[in-house]
């Protein structure tokens, strides 16, 4: 299975990006998103199937920089002049968990728009009881934060990476080894399974 990363560039990708959400958020999880979420000034990126174009999976990046009555309702401190960006919207249909999707579209996302956007720092909400060991700290080197909240996608805390040290940059190299091994190319994320 060949599987391709693809930031959003036309009206089509749109309605795959929302059929995806539907499925993934409203059916599975029970969540009603905003009509307008889509619409955001954020960078949008699907996972394809690369034969059929179908769209399996999908992950946004908001800039949030300046938002500080945001980052401190979450327990952010951010300085204030900080260049931040939050990942939000990660979802992947049921029949291709498993193959390091999230992980792919978030190291095609910072190679596409945190590095070029030069982000201080990046963030999302992530559930409490999986954060720790989840992918994102373990490989991509977000820092988990002792604040939780209660939301309508359960009990959530702050991961942070920040973009400016040896460490963030570490953990990005080290997550596209992982995916080497797992033979999916990151310069342009066509992924081989």
């Amino acid at each position: 299975m060949n599987i391709t990363i693809e930031k959003i560039a036309k009206a089509e990708d749109t309605a795959a990006l929302l059929e995806i959400w539907e499925k993934v958020f409203e059916r599975e999880m029970g969540i009603t998103l905003p009509p307008d979420s889509a619409a955001d000034s954020g960078s949008h990126w699907l996972a394809r199937l690369a034969e059929t174009k179908e769209a399996v999976g999908t992950l946004s990046v908001v800039n949030t920089s300046g938002q500080h009555r945001l980052h401190e309702s979450l327990g952010l401190n951010f300085e204030p002049e900080a260049r931040v960006a939050r990942f939000t919207h990660l979802a992947v249909l049921k029949p291709y968990r498993g193959l390091n999707l999230p992980l792919a579209m978030m190291l095609e996302a910072h190679r596409c728009a945190i590095v070029p956007g030069d982000f201080d720092y990046t963030w999302l909400l992530f559930d409490v009881g999986r954060a720790a060991k989840s992918f994102l700290s373990r490989q991509l080197g977000f820092t988990m934060l002792p604040q939780t909240f209660v939301s309508e996608y359960g009990c959530r805390c702050p991961l942070v990476r920040n973009e400016r040290t040896p460490a963030g940059a570490h953990a990005i190299r080290t997550a596209e080894s992982y995916l080497k091994r797992w033979n999916v190319e990151v310069a342009h994320l066509s992924f081989a399974n």
